[in-house]
């Protein structure tokens, strides 16, 4: 699950270097652009080099990035402990009382992860305007045809006009493998407090 959970993280750390890349090169462009405007003539820079500009769709594409990395990052911060707790009583609670906290708050965050898991799959998989018939039931129909039709009609992106349903297929993957960390780390938590309770007796 260790292996999962960093392997998702590194593929969403690519999500941040590109989200960087992306910006930086943006920004490089247009400066470049507005040094070479103010020594020459606007016009003819645009003639001559009309790809010295800045990124289009620039912030759509850095936040498909930051997004991945994201929702990717979510299994190895819940593996690790990584989320925010207060532990300013741990100390005073003792040992027992830490690992039922420990428990109560895996289970809360495998309940969350649940919760996120069926939303996107609704994202996915909802009806569209005026359909009296889901994308599942479509599926299990074989009507391959009006799925396809659906896909090509469906939600775009704002500047460049991407279709957005692969982003709730790539969120849904990483929310799914976040749920299936979240239910090992209540097996773990769950496995530590009592094992802790047998050999104490």
């Amino acid at each position: 699950m260790t292996k999962l959970a960093a392997g998702l993280a590194l593929l969403g750390g690519m999500g941040l270097i590109f989200a960087t890349v992306a910006t930086c090169l943006s920004i490089l462009l247009k400066l470049l652009r507005r040094a070479l405007d103010f020594v020459a003539d606007s016009t003819v820079i645009g003639e001559n080099l009309p790809w010295l500009r800045p990124i289009l769709g620039e912030e759509e594409l850095v936040t498909y990035g930051v997004g991945f990395a994201l929702f990717a990052a979510l299994p190895w911060v819940m593996i690790r402990k990584g989320h925010i707790k207060v532990d300013l009583f741990e100390p005073v609670f003792g040992k027992r009382f830490n690992k039922v906290l420990d428990l109560l708050g895996d289970t809360l965050l495998a309940a969350i992860a649940y919760l996120i898991l069926t939303r996107q799959w609704f994202l996915i998989f909802k009806k569209a305007r005026g359909s009296k018939e889901s994308l599942a039931e479509l599926l299990v129909q074989g009507n391959f045809s009006e799925i396809a039709e659906r896909v090509r009609s469906s939600q775009e992106s704002q500047i460049l006009g991407l279709p957005l349903w692969p982003t709730y297929v790539v969120a849904e993957i990483c929310i799914l493998i976040f749920f299936i960390v979240a239910l090992f780390c209540v097996w773990r938590s769950f496995r530590a407090l009592f094992n802790s309770h047998a050999a104490r007796v």
